[in-house]
């Protein structure tokens, strides 16, 4: 093989990686938002124990909300995928919303691991292609 060839070898595949490494920091991303509104969702239920109020926005979609009461602070509807929602209490939510964060916690770990052993591979290649170019 050719030294032109094989730097044109080493640059298709440094692009390949590269694109796979923006692809894994794009899940990240969805990953990281996935957390935090997980984590909000946990903190607005906590407070929900604590304070008990009786008065609430509630979201109607799209950055809309109306006013309304809350009888019952102690029962959560929970969605467990499929478009099925059960009743838990509060304390059983907020575990299974631990369970959920851990998940993604975890999720986000791997692709920062992957993401690392990408950068690793980029660099070394990038390397490969300086030398190359010489």
């Amino acid at each position: 093989m050719t030294k032109k060839e094989d730097l044109q070898k080493k640059l298709i595949e440094f692009q390949i990686l590269d694109a796979n490494f923006k692809m894994l920091q794009e899940k990240a991303a969805v990953v990281n938002q996935k957390l935090e509104e997980l984590q909000k969702t946990k903190a607005s239920m906590e407070e929900l124990g604590k304070t008990k109020p009786n008065k609430a926005l509630i979201p109607l979609g799209s950055g809309n909300f109306a006013y309304g009461s809350i009888e019952n602070h102690n029962d959560i509807i929970v969605g467990i995928g499929s478009g099925v929602a059960v009743k838990k209490k509060r304390q059983e939510a907020v575990k299974v919303l631990d369970k959920r964060i851990k998940d993604e916690e975890k999720s986000l770990d791997d692709i920062l691991k992957q993401s690392s052993a990408f950068v690793i591979q980029l660099e070394k290649i990038q390397q490969e292609i300086e030398k190359l170019q010489k």
